[in-house]
């Protein structure tokens, strides 16, 4: 199925890793029971059936309060480093995306590599370290930029340090509070990658004007309007594979292989999608897949009657949603989205929404849930990216050898304290503490020089220990943030 681009340099993705939050809330428990009269449900077990299945997570991560985007990526970026086995000194460029910076000015990658220096007692001054913003593809034009740089051999050192981090808050009692969470992935890009090479000259970008989502100044939660946002997101998707479908025809050409009319299905075997939250990436599938399909009917005719049913319901957009709603209940389908998207939606059920983090979160939890992660090897994935505003971005690369180059740790993690694990369950009344603190996202007024009691102290692990508050002759740190490393 997935012929092999041919192409003289091969770069992508050597190592990926994970790192959330130790504290989470358990959106079925307490949450639940206190919120359903507060928001209005009918009963508890209605509104944990709409998380549950409307949304599809069941536990959302939360920062402490010396945690913050900068702390979880120079976190994930340890982990990445060990996990590789690599001297950090070999890292060329630390490149960070990320819609909830801690700085307006300073990118956070200067905050991890400053980070990264005091961890391991080496210096890093000649590496770049930017950030990218543009929403939850933030990342992924970080991840652009990284491996383009290699492609141009541009690069100093034989790695580059790609992070995507995140902390998703919205107000309480608001209908986004349940699609919360907080992480960091970190990835190390090299040439001939252990685990994942990209393909090149294939990426289908498109990009429109929009405000499906945005945060305005000054904001500390964004402000979306939720039912246009889906659909400005699968329009974009939409319009974005099919510029991808495209290119890979006319790569394939160059490269001697005819791939005209091939269905995306045909050229992917996994499909990572931005998952804001875990339905969402169904919603996604249901809508390039289902296009897929639809354009190839003789060869799926379980979609006739699908399709005249569709018909019924009157304006193109209302026809469009009723073929989908349709095809999500068909076997086929069911089928297809079960083996191609379910592996890479495991984590985002039990961390919520890490936004920049969401699509390559789901990489991890192909490799991660795999049984036989060998058997993954030669495989293509296909990446479904998305920022809102609003820009979607589909490329794709193969698996090379993930039995070697990932090692599993997030499951792990995600255990209780109890059970060998390192996660906490929070009361209501502290996540509700630490929701208000001011701290908890990005700034404190300038009168605080210290941050708020943490619910779990630091240890073995990078932390937030004070904001400057000084501004005299001497010395001028007013509002800047302090970060050390806590041993354990």
């Amino acid at each position: 199925m997935n012929r092999s681009f041919s192409y003289e340099q091969r770069v992508g993705i050597d190592a990926i890793a994970v790192h959330v939050p130790r504290l989470y809330v358990d959106l079925v428990g307490e949450w639940a029971t206190k919120r359903a009269a507060e928001l209005g449900e009918p009963s508890v077990e209605a509104l944990i059936g709409k998380v549950q299945k409307g949304v599809g997570v069941v536990e959302m991560a939360i920062p402490d309060a010396h945690e913050d985007s900068a702390t979880l990526a120079a976190m994930a970026a340890v982990k990445v480093v060990l996990q590789a086995g690599i001297d950090p000194r070999e890292i060329g460029t630390i490149a960070v995306g990320t819609e909830t910076t801690v700085d307006q000015s300073k990118s956070i990658a200067a905050y991890v590599l400053g980070m990264l220096e005091r961890r391991f007692g080496i210096d890093l001054r000649e590496s770049g370290a930017p950030q990218f913003q543009f929403a939850c593809i933030g990342a992924t034009y970080a991840l652009e930029s990284t491996v383009n740089m290699f492609r141009a051999r541009e690069n100093t050192k034989p790695y580059g340090l790609v992070i995507a981090t995140d902390v998703s808050r919205y107000p309480l009692l608001s209908p986004g509070e349940y699609t919360q969470g907080a992480g960091a992935v970190a990835m190390l890009i090299s040439e001939n990658p252990r685990l994942c090479t990209l393909d090149p000259r294939v990426a289908g970008t498109i990009t429109r004007d929009e405000r499906d989502f945005f945060r305005p100044n000054g904001m500390s939660t964004a402000v979306v309007d939720g039912k246009y946002s889906i659909d400005v997101y699968l329009d974009c998707m939409a319009e974005a594979t099919k510029l991808f479908l495209q290119r890979s025809a006319l790569e394939a050409k160059r490269n001697g292989a005819d791939v005209r009319g091939e269905r995306l299905d045909q050229r992917v075997d996994h499909l990572l999608f931005h998952a804001p939250f875990p339905r969402m990436a169904e919603y996604a599938a249901l809508r390039i897949i289902g296009e897929a399909w639809r354009s190839n009917v003789e060869q799926f005719p379980f979609l006739q009657p699908l399709l005249e049913q569709a018909k019924l319901s009157g304006d193109t957009q209302a026809m469009q949603r009723a073929f989908e709603k349709s095809l999500a209940a068909s076997k086929p389908f069911q089928e297809f989205f079960a083996a191609r998207v379910t592996p890479s939606l495991t984590l985002a059920k039990r961390i919520g929404n890490i936004y920049s983090g969401s699509m390559y979160l789901g990489l991890a939890s192909l490799l991660e849930s795999s049984p036989d992660r060998s058997r993954l090897a030669g495989s293509r994935v296909g990446f479904f990216s998305y920022g809102s505003g609003a820009s979607a971005r589909v490329f794709s690369g193969v698996l090379v050898a993930p039995e070697k180059a990932y090692k599993p740790h997030i499951l792990a993690e995600l255990c209780a304290e109890t059970a060998g694990g390192s996660r906490v369950a929070l009361s209501l009344a502290d996540y509700e503490h630490l929701h208000r603190g001011p701290l908890a996202l990005e700034g404190a007024p300038a009168s605080l020089s210290q941050p708020l009691p943490s619910i779990r102290a630091a240890a073995g692990e990078f932390a937030l220990t004070r904001v400057g508050a000084e501004s005299s002759r001497a010395r001028v740190d007013l509002g800047y943030r302090y970060y050390d490393w806590i041993p354990a």
